[in-house]
């Protein structure tokens, strides 16, 4: 069975292993596989949505993360210099980041709102760890009142997500982002998706 963790400000400290783990994952994925130049050191990927906001979703087994998922509110902000950011959809909107097109919500405003958030760098080793970590999401989407999730992502992801119980829809055209088709979707959920223990396969890998 898998350990379902929730790594918020409060207590990120307690979790620093699992949390440098799945930073050394992504690098693994994003940067080396994928082929993403991202904000990388040697050994993990972090970058300026990495921060005291961020609510990283862990699922871990035998010490090892094998789902993560991250988490930020689209009211978060945070200034480099003069240049501010929120989170990574709407500044892509806002031209702020180079190689994902501003048009990525077509005629949707990005929303800054209290009950809407993003999510972004999603990963799991396979369908069971994908099943543990989205019931997460969904438990702490509920605790937080939250009513809906965005992400920017490859274009299966929706489907990916509606077989566990989430509905997704598509918000935008598909763009081409590192040679893949991606493309914005909003998510929201009736209940927990389901809990019935399944067989593992193929890593499920959803970039964004």
């Amino acid at each position: 069975m898998w350990n379902r963790i929730v790594v918020t400000d409060q207590n990120r400290g307690v979790y620093g292993a699992l949390v440098h783990d799945h930073l050394r994952k992504r690098r693994l994925l994003f940067h080396e596989k994928l082929g993403w130049d991202i904000p990388r050191s040697a050994h993990i990927e972090q970058d300026q949505y990495d921060r005291a906001e961020t609510v990283y979703i862990l699922v871990e087994r035998g010490g090892l993360v094998e789902g993560y998922a991250r988490l930020l509110p689209t009211l978060a902000r945070v200034s480099y210099g003069s240049v501010e950011f929120s989170y990574m959809m709407r500044d892509a909107t806002l031209g702020l980041l180079p190689g994902i097109p501003p048009s990525i919500l077509g005629a949707r405003p990005a929303p800054q709102a209290e009950g809407v958030w993003e999510i972004s760098r999603v990963e799991a080793a396979g369908r069971g760890a994908l099943q543990a970590l989205f019931l997460t999401i969904a438990e702490y989407m509920e605790q937080v009142e939250a009513v809906e999730l965005l992400a920017f992502t490859r274009k299966n992801f929706g489907a990916i997500v509606r077989s566990i119980g989430f509905d997704a829809a598509e918000i935008g055209a598909h763009v081409d982002y590192g040679g893949r088709p991606y493309c914005a979707i909003s998510m929201t959920w009736g209940g927990a998706p389901e809990t019935a223990p399944v067989a593992e396969d193929l890593p499920m890998r959803m970039a964004g």
